[in-house]
This record gives C-alpha cells, sequence and structure tokens, in this order.
C-alpha cells in the first residue's frame, strides 16, 4: 500500500529546537517547568500545527525541549502516529497544567492508515510532548504540574463552529487528501458536541462520494452535504466487530453530489428529528458554514 508522505506541521517556530540558522536575533523561546527542571517550548495553539505537531521533524527533540498543545475547551486528544527517531513522551494536561495521563508515541515503521497514534482516555486541555524516556527519568506520575507562564496558558484557537439545523458543532477539519483518508481512524471516542468535518473543492460526482470504517472504532453518522449545505442524506453506520480487517467492507455512500461530509456519534441526526429510519431528511436541512470554512473549502485539496 502507498506510504504516505508527511508534510511539516511545526513550522519556523520550531527553529530553536533543531538547529534551523536564521540571520539577525533570535527571541527566546518561551519555557515550562516541570519538576523543577526548565524545558524550552514550541507552542502550538492554531489548527492545524496543534493537530499534527509530530508529522515531521526527522530529528528528535532535544533533552530541554518540548512541544505544547492547547486548545480552548476539555476534550479526548488524538495525536497521528510518528516519523521521528525514536518517539516521544506525552502528557495529557487540564487547563492547570496538571497531569492527567502519561502515554507514549513511538516511531512507526508500520502503514500510516494502520498505525493507531494516540488517543487521550481522559479530556483534556493541552498535551505537552517530551523527548522519549523524560516521563521515566523524571519520574512523571499523574498529579504533577507542567508549569505553564501566563503568556502561554490562554488564547488558544476556538475549534471552528458549525450548524446544522440550527445546532451547533465543533469540529476538527479536513482539508488535504491524507488528512481525509485518516479521518477518525482508532479513536474510541468524541467529545460531546463535536464531529469532524471533511471539506472537498467541489461537489464530487462520477462516481459519488463513499465513506467506508476501516479501523473506525465509534459507529458514527456519516452525513453528506452538497454545495449549498443542504443534507443529502445519512448513513448511520455500525462499526465493524473488528475494524481493521472488515471494516473495508463496510461502505456508506452519498445519494447525491456532496461536497461535506459530517461524522458525527451514531444517532445524532435521528434523536434531533432530522432524518427518518432511511436516512433521508424529513425536511429540509441546511448545515451552516462560516466564512473562513468556505473559504478554507474552496482552497482543499481534491480526491
Amino acid at each position: 500500500m502507498r506510504r504516505w508522505k508527511w508534510i511539516a506541521a511545526i513550522g519556523a517556530s520550531a527553529a530553536f529546537l533543531y538547529g534551523i540558522t536564521f540571520i539577525g536575533a533570535k527571541p527566546a523561546p518561551p519555557t515550562v517547568g516541570i519538576k523543577g527542571a526548565i524545558f524550552r517550548v514550541i507552542d502550538l495553539r492554531y489548527d492545524p500545527d496543534r493537530r499534527f505537531p509530530v508529522v515531521k521533524p526527522e530529528k528528535s527533540l532535544p533533552e530541554d525541549g518540548a512541544i505544547l498543545c492547547s486548545w480552548d475547551r476539555d476534550r479526548y486528544l488524538h495525536f497521528f502516529p510518528v516519523h521521528a527517531p525514536g518517539g516521544y513522551d506525552v502528557a495529557f494536561l487540564d487547563a492547570d497544567g496538571k497531569i492527567l495521563e502519561i502515554q507514549a508515541l513511538r516511531s512507526s515503521s508500520v502503514d500510516f492508515l494502520e498505525d493507531a497514534g494516540v488517543s487521550s482516555n481522559v479530556q483534556a486541555r493541552r498535551a505537552i510532548f517530551l523527548a522519549e524516556g523524560t516521563a521515566t527519568k523524571m519520574k512523571l506520575a499523574i498529579g504533577d504540574v507542567v508549569r505553564i507562564p501566563s503568556a502561554l496558558a490562554s488564547g488558544a484557537e476556538p475549534m471552528p463552529v458549525i450548524k446544522v439545523d440550527g445546532h451547533a458543532l465543533h469540529v476538527e477539519v479536513m482539508e488535504r487528501a491524507w488528512q481525509r483518508n485518516r479521518g477518525l481512524m482508532h479513536r474510541p471516542t468524541m467529545s460531546k458536541d463535536e464531529g469532524m468535518l471533511f471539506m472537498y473543492p467541489q461537489p464530487m460526482s462520477n462516481p459519488f462520494l463513499s465513506f467506508y470504517m476501516r479501523n473506525t472504532l465509534m459507529s458514527l453518522d456519516i452525513a453528506y452535504f452538497d454545495d449549498q449545505g443542504k443534507l443529502l442524506n445519512v448513513r448511520p453506520t455500525q462499526r465493524a466487530k473488528n475494524p481493521a480487517v472488515d471494516g473495508a467492507n463496510i461502505q456508506a455512500p452519498a445519494i447525491g453530489p456532496a461536497q461535506f461530509v459530517l461524522e458525527v456519534p451514531i444517532g445524532w441526526f435521528q434523536e434531533r428529528g432530522l432524518i427518518d429510519a432511511d436516512g433521508k431528511p424529513v425536511k429540509p436541512v441546511t448545515m451552516e458554514l462560516t466564512a473562513d470554512l468556505l473559504r478554507r473549502a474552496r482552497q482543499a485539496e481534491g480526491r
């Protein structure tokens, strides 16, 4: 199977950790404190950087380096697999920097779509990535506190909000082909009032869009909308008994040319009385997108 080319998402702010030299003075990087040790931090609080912070670099973090990813709300966090040497220790934090959970995100040698990455088992406000082995070396434990200065503690970008028939949802946006191929794979749950929005540059036909449930651990409503935001149909789709083996055989097709696809926990549309038993709208249902999301949709990658 094709191995995906990873695209750097950290940007120039990572220069101080990875030895990139710029002409002129460089501002001192922000720092956080953990059990008396000081770590220089890449501060990621905007999409897409904070959602894909470790797709590169190809170098490991230095021992005193860290990547801090922040949101404006508590939510289940997920990070894709890594192709950097070694990997990372990931601590999930609450709003005050208290460690809620610690996981290892190791370098991947398997196919991109088969590697689960890491998902938090608790709702967290932040995640901090440390060099491999740091958690063991420092004997980090749940309840320890990452001291985050006020300059880093606020100002995280709010998640995009859409409305479906007036019902608000915070969404993760997938607009590149590799992001859409990954989607909600390997993720055991979503936070309340959240969904995933897949965007294409124009309505997709010949053939119509059809999503499948490969490696998908949640049962989902898969909803298709046209270029005007009008709901075409919803496919309430149960997860496979063995998502890795049988999920690709579970297809959820659109009934017409769709430009937007929304995935939410199964039953979301029926609980709000928006569809009948066959997944067809019982009335005109419209998805409202912000001007920024409409702009991004026009710039989205094709199939």
